[in-house]
Protein backbone atom coordinates (compact mmCIF):
# COMPACT_ATOMS: atom_id res chain seq x y z
CA UNK A 1 0.00 0.00 0.00
CA UNK A 2 2.94 2.33 0.47
CA UNK A 3 2.93 2.61 -3.23
CA UNK A 4 0.13 4.72 -3.35
CA UNK A 5 2.04 7.59 -1.77
CA UNK A 6 4.83 7.06 -4.41
CA UNK A 7 2.28 7.45 -7.25
CA UNK A 8 1.00 10.74 -5.78
CA UNK A 9 4.56 12.12 -6.49
CA UNK A 10 4.73 10.92 -9.83
CA UNK A 11 1.27 12.63 -10.30
CA UNK A 12 2.97 16.19 -10.53
CA UNK A 13 5.13 14.93 -13.44
CA UNK A 14 2.10 13.68 -15.02
CA UNK A 15 -0.50 16.46 -13.98
CA UNK A 16 -0.32 18.24 -17.43
CA UNK A 17 -1.61 14.89 -18.46
CA UNK A 18 -4.44 13.69 -16.15
CA UNK A 19 -6.29 17.22 -15.32
CA UNK A 20 -8.93 17.17 -17.93
CA UNK A 21 -12.45 16.14 -16.96
CA UNK A 22 -13.41 12.67 -16.08
CA UNK A 23 -14.80 10.70 -18.81
CA UNK A 24 -18.00 9.35 -18.72
CA UNK A 25 -18.21 6.31 -16.60
CA UNK A 26 -17.34 2.74 -17.94
CA UNK A 27 -17.87 -0.50 -16.67
CA UNK A 28 -14.67 -2.10 -15.92
CA UNK A 29 -13.15 -5.73 -14.98
CA UNK A 30 -11.00 -6.69 -12.61
CA UNK A 31 -9.00 -9.89 -12.96
CA UNK A 32 -8.08 -11.22 -9.56
CA UNK A 33 -4.54 -13.44 -10.84
CA UNK A 34 -3.47 -16.19 -8.29
CA UNK A 35 -1.14 -18.25 -11.00
CA UNK A 36 1.98 -15.52 -10.24
CA UNK A 37 3.40 -13.68 -13.31
CA UNK A 38 6.33 -13.06 -15.19
CA UNK A 39 7.73 -9.61 -14.50
CA UNK A 40 10.91 -9.73 -15.80
CA UNK A 41 13.33 -12.17 -17.06
CA UNK A 42 14.93 -12.39 -13.85
CA UNK A 43 11.53 -11.67 -11.72
CA UNK A 44 8.70 -14.08 -11.43
CA UNK A 45 5.82 -13.34 -8.87
CA UNK A 46 4.73 -17.14 -7.48
CA UNK A 47 1.47 -18.15 -7.57
CA UNK A 48 -1.04 -17.67 -4.86
CA UNK A 49 -0.33 -20.11 -1.86
CA UNK A 50 -2.76 -19.77 0.39
CA UNK A 51 -5.39 -22.63 -0.73
CA UNK A 52 -8.42 -22.85 -2.25
CA UNK A 53 -10.81 -21.75 1.22
CA UNK A 54 -9.04 -19.04 1.19
CA UNK A 55 -8.79 -18.01 -2.65
CA UNK A 56 -12.47 -18.04 -2.97
CA UNK A 57 -13.00 -15.82 0.34
CA UNK A 58 -10.43 -13.22 -1.04
CA UNK A 59 -12.62 -13.01 -4.37
CA UNK A 60 -16.12 -13.15 -2.75
CA UNK A 61 -14.58 -10.28 -0.03
CA UNK A 62 -13.24 -8.27 -3.06
CA UNK A 63 -16.59 -8.63 -4.98
CA UNK A 64 -18.86 -7.15 -2.13
CA UNK A 65 -16.60 -4.49 -1.69
CA UNK A 66 -17.18 -3.39 -5.48
CA UNK A 67 -20.78 -4.77 -5.59
CA UNK A 68 -22.17 -1.23 -5.87
CA UNK A 69 -20.35 0.03 -8.46
CA UNK A 70 -20.11 -1.21 -12.17
CA UNK A 71 -16.97 -3.27 -11.63
CA UNK A 72 -17.03 -7.28 -12.59
CA UNK A 73 -14.52 -9.43 -10.37
CA UNK A 74 -13.05 -12.67 -12.27
CA UNK A 75 -10.64 -15.27 -11.48
CA UNK A 76 -10.44 -16.48 -14.90
CA UNK A 77 -8.69 -14.34 -16.96
CA UNK A 78 -10.45 -12.47 -20.18
CA UNK A 79 -10.49 -13.95 -23.46
CA UNK A 80 -10.87 -10.69 -24.48
CA UNK A 81 -10.91 -6.83 -24.10
CA UNK A 82 -9.93 -4.70 -21.66
CA UNK A 83 -9.30 -5.40 -17.83
CA UNK A 84 -7.33 -4.16 -14.75
CA UNK A 85 -5.18 -7.56 -13.13
CA UNK A 86 -4.72 -7.83 -9.59
CA UNK A 87 -1.98 -10.34 -9.17
CA UNK A 88 -1.68 -11.80 -5.76
CA UNK A 89 1.07 -13.87 -4.47
CA UNK A 90 4.83 -12.88 -3.53
CA UNK A 91 7.02 -10.39 -1.30
CA UNK A 92 7.31 -7.01 -2.15
CA UNK A 93 11.18 -7.26 -1.90
CA UNK A 94 10.91 -9.43 -5.24
CA UNK A 95 9.85 -6.02 -7.20
CA UNK A 96 12.61 -3.88 -4.45
CA UNK A 97 10.13 -2.99 -2.28
CA UNK A 98 10.54 -3.56 1.76
CA UNK A 99 8.37 -6.19 2.97
CA UNK A 100 8.08 -4.99 6.39
CA UNK A 101 6.05 -2.35 5.09
CA UNK A 102 4.67 -3.04 1.61
CA UNK A 103 1.43 -5.20 1.23
CA UNK A 104 0.40 -4.29 -2.34
CA UNK A 105 0.92 -2.07 -5.09
CA UNK A 106 -0.64 -0.06 -7.88
CA UNK A 107 -0.27 2.71 -10.65
CA UNK A 108 -2.21 5.65 -9.77
CA UNK A 109 -3.42 9.10 -12.01
CA UNK A 110 -6.46 9.87 -10.89
CA UNK A 111 -8.33 8.34 -13.42
CA UNK A 112 -9.26 4.53 -14.69
CA UNK A 113 -5.99 3.27 -15.80
CA UNK A 114 -7.11 0.06 -18.67
CA UNK A 115 -4.90 -2.83 -18.36
CA UNK A 116 -3.07 -1.79 -15.60
CA UNK A 117 -1.22 -3.89 -12.94
CA UNK A 118 -1.55 -3.82 -9.33
CA UNK A 119 -0.12 -6.31 -7.04
CA UNK A 120 -0.85 -8.06 -3.76
CA UNK A 121 2.19 -9.78 -1.87
CA UNK A 122 0.36 -12.24 0.26
CA UNK A 123 3.69 -14.30 1.93
CA UNK A 124 4.20 -10.89 3.93
CA UNK A 125 2.32 -9.13 6.90
CA UNK A 126 -0.23 -11.83 8.15
CA UNK A 127 0.21 -13.61 5.48
CA UNK A 128 -1.73 -16.18 3.09
CA UNK A 129 -4.60 -17.00 5.02
CA UNK A 130 -5.89 -13.84 6.14
CA UNK A 131 -8.80 -13.77 3.77
CA UNK A 132 -10.06 -9.88 5.33
CA UNK A 133 -6.32 -8.14 5.02
CA UNK A 134 -5.84 -9.68 1.76
CA UNK A 135 -9.30 -8.41 0.31
CA UNK A 136 -8.39 -4.83 2.13
CA UNK A 137 -5.30 -4.54 0.42
CA UNK A 138 -6.60 -6.27 -2.89
CA UNK A 139 -9.77 -3.50 -3.01
CA UNK A 140 -6.69 -0.77 -2.12
CA UNK A 141 -4.72 -1.39 -4.55
CA UNK A 142 -7.39 -2.00 -7.40
CA UNK A 143 -8.99 1.32 -6.50
CA UNK A 144 -5.46 3.35 -6.72
CA UNK A 145 -6.04 1.70 -10.60
CA UNK A 146 -9.11 3.17 -11.17
CA UNK A 147 -8.59 6.51 -10.10
CA UNK A 148 -8.66 6.86 -6.14
CA UNK A 149 -5.98 8.64 -4.01
CA UNK A 150 -5.63 7.76 -0.30
CA UNK A 151 -7.48 9.19 2.32
CA UNK A 152 -6.86 10.28 5.79
CA UNK A 153 -9.65 8.51 7.81
CA UNK A 154 -10.05 6.34 9.23
CA UNK A 155 -12.93 2.85 8.63
CA UNK A 156 -12.01 3.65 4.74
CA UNK A 157 -10.53 1.32 2.85
CA UNK A 158 -8.30 4.41 0.79
CA UNK A 159 -6.46 4.80 4.47
CA UNK A 160 -3.43 3.82 6.08
CA UNK A 161 -5.79 3.25 9.18
CA UNK A 162 -5.93 -0.41 8.73
CA UNK A 163 -9.00 -2.07 11.11
CA UNK A 164 -8.64 0.74 13.77
CA UNK A 165 -12.14 1.87 12.88
CA UNK A 166 -13.64 -1.64 12.10
CA UNK A 167 -13.96 -3.44 8.46
CA UNK A 168 -12.63 -1.03 6.37
CA UNK A 169 -15.40 -0.13 3.43
CA UNK A 170 -15.39 2.58 0.60
CA UNK A 171 -16.96 5.09 2.98
CA UNK A 172 -19.63 7.71 1.61
CA UNK A 173 -17.86 10.96 3.57
CA UNK A 174 -16.07 14.10 2.72
CA UNK A 175 -11.80 13.15 4.12
CA UNK A 176 -9.15 14.83 3.17
CA UNK A 177 -6.37 12.99 1.67
CA UNK A 178 -3.33 11.75 2.76
CA UNK A 179 -0.73 8.84 4.79
CA UNK A 180 0.58 9.46 7.78
CA UNK A 181 -1.79 13.17 7.95
CA UNK A 182 -3.84 14.87 5.96
CA UNK A 183 -2.62 17.00 2.68
CA UNK A 184 -4.40 17.86 -0.49
CA UNK A 185 -6.06 15.10 -2.78
CA UNK A 186 -3.71 14.34 -6.14
CA UNK A 187 -6.53 16.17 -7.92
CA UNK A 188 -5.67 19.51 -6.52
CA UNK A 189 -9.03 19.21 -4.40
CA UNK A 190 -9.23 19.48 -0.07
CA UNK A 191 -11.06 16.43 0.21
CA UNK A 192 -12.04 12.66 -1.50
CA UNK A 193 -15.34 10.97 -1.24
CA UNK A 194 -13.84 7.47 -1.74
CA UNK A 195 -17.66 6.16 -2.63
CA UNK A 196 -19.08 8.65 -4.43
CA UNK A 197 -15.81 9.18 -6.61
CA UNK A 198 -15.36 5.21 -7.62
CA UNK A 199 -19.37 5.82 -8.94
CA UNK A 200 -18.48 8.88 -10.71
CA UNK A 201 -15.31 6.70 -12.60
CA UNK A 202 -16.72 3.60 -13.39
CA UNK A 203 -20.87 4.07 -12.90
CA UNK A 204 -22.85 2.89 -9.95
CA UNK A 205 -25.06 -0.14 -10.46
CA UNK A 206 -28.32 -0.11 -10.81
CA UNK A 207 -29.81 -0.95 -7.79
CA UNK A 208 -26.98 0.63 -5.66
CA UNK A 209 -27.66 3.28 -3.10
CA UNK A 210 -26.96 6.18 -3.78
CA UNK A 211 -28.45 8.77 -0.91
CA UNK A 212 -27.24 12.22 0.28
CA UNK A 213 -24.87 11.65 2.85
CA UNK A 214 -26.24 11.66 6.29
CA UNK A 215 -25.73 15.32 8.06
CA UNK A 216 -24.22 15.65 11.32
CA UNK A 217 -26.64 16.02 14.27
CA UNK A 218 -27.56 19.18 14.96
CA UNK A 219 -26.14 20.30 18.55
CA UNK A 220 -28.52 20.65 21.31
CA UNK A 221 -29.62 24.28 22.37
CA UNK A 222 -28.19 24.64 25.77
CA UNK A 223 -30.79 27.19 26.18
CA UNK A 224 -33.80 25.24 24.35
CA UNK A 225 -36.41 24.55 27.54
CA UNK A 226 -40.29 25.03 28.20
CA UNK A 227 -40.96 27.99 29.93
CA UNK A 228 -42.27 27.70 33.17
CA UNK A 229 -44.71 29.59 34.27
CA UNK A 230 -44.33 29.74 37.94
CA UNK A 231 -43.53 34.02 38.33
CA UNK A 232 -42.37 34.50 41.75
CA UNK A 233 -38.83 36.32 42.73
CA UNK A 234 -36.25 34.31 41.45
CA UNK A 235 -33.00 36.26 41.87
CA UNK A 236 -32.52 38.61 44.45
CA UNK A 237 -32.48 42.54 43.16
CA UNK A 238 -34.77 41.37 40.28
CA UNK A 239 -38.88 41.29 39.95
CA UNK A 240 -40.88 38.43 38.86
CA UNK A 241 -41.44 40.39 35.78
CA UNK A 242 -37.95 40.72 34.81
CA UNK A 243 -37.12 36.81 35.00
CA UNK A 244 -38.32 34.22 32.81
CA UNK A 245 -37.78 30.29 34.09
CA UNK A 246 -36.70 27.59 31.95
CA UNK A 247 -37.10 24.04 33.10
CA UNK A 248 -36.12 20.98 30.93
CA UNK A 249 -36.25 17.63 32.93
CA UNK A 250 -35.02 18.24 36.60
CA UNK A 251 -33.24 21.37 35.54
CA UNK A 252 -34.61 24.77 35.66
CA UNK A 253 -32.27 27.72 33.83
CA UNK A 254 -33.33 31.85 35.03
CA UNK A 255 -32.89 34.42 32.93
CA UNK A 256 -33.51 37.67 34.64
CA UNK A 257 -32.91 40.83 32.07
CA UNK A 258 -33.52 45.20 32.69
Amino acid sequence: MRWGWLAVLVWGVLGTLTQEAIAAPKPVTIFLERNGRVVSDDVRIPKFGGGDRAWNGIVACVRDHFAPFQVEIVDEKPARGQFITAVVGGRASQLGLDDRWTNGVGPHSGRVIPNAIVFVFSKVGTGEKDVSNLCAVTAHEVAHALGLDHTYKCGDIMSYFLDRCGKRRFMDTDAPCGEDGPRTCGDGKRTQNSYRKLGALVGFREDAVVDEPEPDPEPEDPYDYEEDEEDEDVIEGFDAEDCERYRRGNTTVIVCRR
